[in-house]
Order: C-alpha cells, then sequence, then structure tokens
C-alpha cells in the first residue's frame, strides 16, 4: 500500500516521471540491466527523471512512506550485484534521462551527468585530445565507478576511478542538492569514494582529465598448460618495485560451452602506442591461438568497445575474494576453481571463468596522494590481487546452484590464503555480492568515519532504510 500511496504522490508532481509495468518502456528499461539477476527484478514502478530537482522531488515525495518502502538506484544499470540497481516490489529511481557531458579544457576536468555511460564520456574527451580515468567497458554507467572504487586502464598510474572524481553533485535525503568536493562538504566528497549510495543519490560528477593519445592493447588467447607461467609473470611483475605503471594487466582462466574445454586470456594495455618491455611476458605467451587475438593500437573507446560493448544478455552475476600476491595462493585458487567448476558443468551453456586483477602498491600511492578515499586500503597492504569469478547461464532455476557452489569456491580460497598468512580482508566493492561485507572490509576506523558522515548527512538513516542496496553502512 505504501508503494501505491508513493507512487500517487510522485505522480502527482510529474506523472512523467512514472513508468509503470503496463508501458512499453518498462520493458526496454529491464531489458538494459547488465546481468540476470537484476533484470529478475520486476519494480512497482521505475521513476525516471531528467533533473536533478526532479531527483529531489522524488526522494522528498517517498521520504514519508521510508517505513515501508524499498528502492534502489540506477544509473547505466550495469552493476553485477543484485538489488544495486533495482529492486523487485519497490521502486527504482534511473537516472537514464539525467544526461550531459561538458569538458572544461582550461580546467581540465569533465562534468558529467549521472546517466551517462562512459562511451559518450571517452568521445567527449578524446575530441580533444584528452583521457579520463574511466571504466573498462563503453557501455557501463558511471556511478558504478565513481562512488564505489572503479578499476581503470590508467588505474596503476591514477588510482582508482573515484579517486579521481573531483566534486559530486549530490541529492540528500532532506530533498538539498549540495556540492561535494575539496572545499566544500569534504568529508562526504571522500566518503562517497568508495561509500556507495548510502549518503545520497549522486546526479552529476567532476572528473580530472589528462592529454592521452592512442594506445596498445588488446586480448591475447593461449592454452592451459601456459596459465601457471603467466601466474608466476603476474606475481613478479607486482612484486617490481620498479614496475611500469603505464599498462594494465588481467589474466584470465575460463569455461567456453561452445568448444567444451578451458582456454586462457590475457587483457593487456598500454598507455602508450607501443608494447612495453613490461607487458611482453603477458604478450608474447606461446602457443597463442592468433585468430582469436586483437592486441593493436587504438583509441581508448575502441579498446573499451571491445571489453564488453554489448551487454551480455546471459550474465548473471560475479563472485570476489582478494589476496596478496602469491603464486602459490594463486595457483591453489586455480585447482579449487576446477574443482568446484566440475559441480556445474552440467548446466548447458554456462561460460565460467576466474580472473586475477592486480593491485600494485603504485595504485594505492596514488590513491592516497589524490586525497584519500573510504577504502582504507595502505601502500604496506599490497601488492594484492583481486579474484574473480564471472558466471553466465541461461536458467534462473539454476541461480542457487551456482551462487552455492562459488560462495563454496570462494570460502575455501580465503580459508587456505588465512593459513598461508597471505589473505586480504579488503574486498572490490563493484564485484562483491549480497552476503559479503565490503563496507565492513574497510576496517573498523574507516567504517565508524563513513557511519559519522552519513549520521551527518542523513540523520533519520533515510537511505539506510529504504535502498534495497545489500552494502550497508552499519551491516
Amino acid at each position: 500500500m505504501s508503494v501505491a500511496k508513493a507512487i500517487s504522490v510522485v505522480k502527482a508532481i510529474s506523472a512523467d516521471i512514472v513508468v509503470s509495468p503496463e508501458d512499453q518502456i518498462y520493458d526496454d528499461i529491464t531489458k538494459s540491466y547488465f546481468t540476470g539477476l537484476n533484470r529478475d527484478l520486476k519494480p512497482a514502478a521505475y521513476l525516471v527523471p531528467s533533473l536533478a530537482t526532479q531527483v529531489a522531488d522524488i526522494v522528498k515525495a517517498i521520504k514519508p512512506f521510508a517505513q515501508n518502502l524499498k528502492i534502489a538506484v540506477a544509473g547505466a544499470g550495469q552493476q553485477a550485484t543484485p538489488k544495486v540497481s533495482n529492486v523487485s516490489d519497490g521502486l527504482t529511481i534511473h537516472l537514464r534521462k539525467l544526461l550531459g557531458v561538458e569538458v572544461d579544457k582550461e580546467k581540465k576536468t569533465v562534468s558529467v551527468a549521472a546517466g551517462e555511460k562512459w562511451g559518450n564520456v571517452y568521445d567527449k574527451v578524446m575530441a580533444l585530445g584528452f583521457g579520463v580515468v574511466g571504466q573498462r567497458h563503453s557501455t557501463g554507467g558511471i556511478g558504478g565507478d565513481a562512488i564505489q572504487a572503479g578499476l581503470s586502464y590508467f588505474s596503476y598510474s591514477r588510482g582508482f576511478v573515484s579517486d579521481n572524481v573531483v566534486g559530486y553533485e549530490v541529492v540528500l535525503a532532506s530533498g538539498e542538492i549540495v556540492n561535494a568536493n575539496a572545499e566544500d562538504n569534504c568529508d562526504l566528497w571522500t566518503a562517497l569514494k568508495g561509500g556507495g549510495n548510502n549518503f545520497g543519490i549522486v546526479t552529476r560528477y567532476h572528473l580530472n582529465i589528462f592529454e592521452q593519445g592512442d594506445m596498445w592493447g588488446g586480448k591475447v588467447f593461449y592454452f592451459q598448460p601456459s596459465f601457471s607461467g603467466q601466474i608466476q609473470s603476474l606475481v613478479d611483475y607486482l612484486h617490481d618495485p620498479k614496475s611500469d605503471t603505464d599498462v594494465h594487466i588481467c589474466v584470465s582462466l575460463g569455461y567456453s560451452s561452445a568448444i567444451g574445454d578451458h582456454l586462457c586470456m590475457n587483457d593487456i594495455f598500454s598507455l602508450k602506442p607501443q608494447k612495453p618491455k613490461a607487458l611482453e611476458p603477458f604478450a608474447d605467451v606461446q602457443p597463442q591461438i592468433d585468430q582469436m587475438n586483437s592486441l593493436r593500437v587504438e583509441s581508448l573507446k575502441g579498446l573499451t568497445e571491445e571489453n564488453f560493448g554489448k551487454s551480455s544478455s546471459r550474465l548473471r552475476t560475479k563472485f570476489t575474494t582478494t589476496v596478496k600476491a602469491d603464486v602459490s595462493i594463486l595457483e591453489y585458487a586455480v585447482q579449487t576453481y576446477r574443482l568446484f567448476f566440475k559441480k556445474i558443468k552440467r548446466i548447458a551453456n554456462i561460460p565460467f571463468s576466474i580472473t586475477f586483477e592486480p593491485i600494485p602498491v603504485q595504485l594505492i600511492s596514488q590513491s592516497i596522494a589524490r586525497s584519500g578515499n573510504a577504502m582504507g586500503l595502505k601502500p604496506s597492504d599490497g601488492p594484492l590481487v583481486i579474484i574473480l569469478f564471472y558466471a553466465s547461464w541461461d536458467s534462473a532455476e539454476e541461480d542457487e546452484n551456482v551462487i552455492e557452489v562459488a560462495k563454496e569456491a570462494l570460502e575455501k580460497i580465503e580459508t587456505e590464503a588465512k593459513s598461508m598468512n597471505v589473505h586480504h580482508p579488503w574486498l572490490y566493492l563493484n564485484y562483491a555480492f549480497p552476503h559479503q561485507d565490503p563496507i565492513g572490509s574497510y576496517g573498523a576506523e574507516n567504517r565508524a568515519q563513513l557511519q559519522a558522515v552519513g549520521k551527518k548527512y542523513d540523520p533519520e538513516c533515510f537511505f539506510q532504510l529504504v535502498c534495497a542496496e545489500p552494502f550497508k553502512l552499519d551491516k
């Protein structure tokens, strides 16, 4: 009943904002979600504002119903975690109509409305000879990176995506629209860089830009016997204090249902238009599957278009944990992945993969140098490796089976990592699953600081109460 009343109040403000299940655009919005676990969620209505002031009106309109209402906030709907950007039987505030990208060449910043996708941002900045620390997928939205963490091709030398946000425009629980930056509401600015949507609804982002030309990179495909050598090369790179930070590396092992076997893939990139020495071990691995490779000189946007330029209609979700850069634990993770994959291999058309994504010490240092964030990482914590399970399957009936297998595998890896003293509690929020506590993984002191910011800007805990988002300040 509260949902129906809230919808009625919003309609009284502006009927055009409300998208009901019987409207054609309702299905279009639902289908636009990147992962199946979010497409399966059916809100009572989508609320689709075109202006920040309309977002503020929505917040004020639904606030009286907070005790019996759940909401979600979506930018482009590209987050994998269920309930972060959609909710069943509640209200999803979808920011897809908040559009606009404005480049300031003098200040070297770009101002981006919350409904934009990175591909359009890259178009605008590249036309003027600039780059920006943004997502590796052109179809991704801004908010999933800029308030959670965000990894970019530029992260080793410039920190997380959120570290490069110089200002946020935020709608608070009061309906007030404020700016958060180094001078105004500085504590909120810092909290938003990794704290998620626990403090308000961000309607615009201001990010640094820098001179950037074409890059070199792409994908290298190869066979399983060479994967152990790539793990060693990855760890060697991370432990070299003089390693090249103008690169980006991911190594993956994945099952292809099309060929009925596992293949290996390296995603490697250089910020310069030629292959650097640091990437030779990853680019020159043998034997390769030449017809699948894509290494080339390319624009920033061109490289991101290759990385999921089109959303997969079958991707269900992602799972993650974090370890120190250690060969033995990464080899153990691969063994565990293989063991648990056997339990779900019977599922038709199930691509499933394990990826190792480095967090070099230099990335953490750059993160701190750029005024810091909410995540609590220190250079002494690194180097680290994010372990990512990436899963696709067709039938929602298999959700519980796959999710339980992935959770069991991660738990086994974490237990072994702890026994080897190479586990790290920090969780990359962009990949976390609802049973995890990434905010807590930032440490007790950082969580306490985030809670204090939450109470300051949202004293009635409106967003903590109504957001279906699983990653709370007080989880």
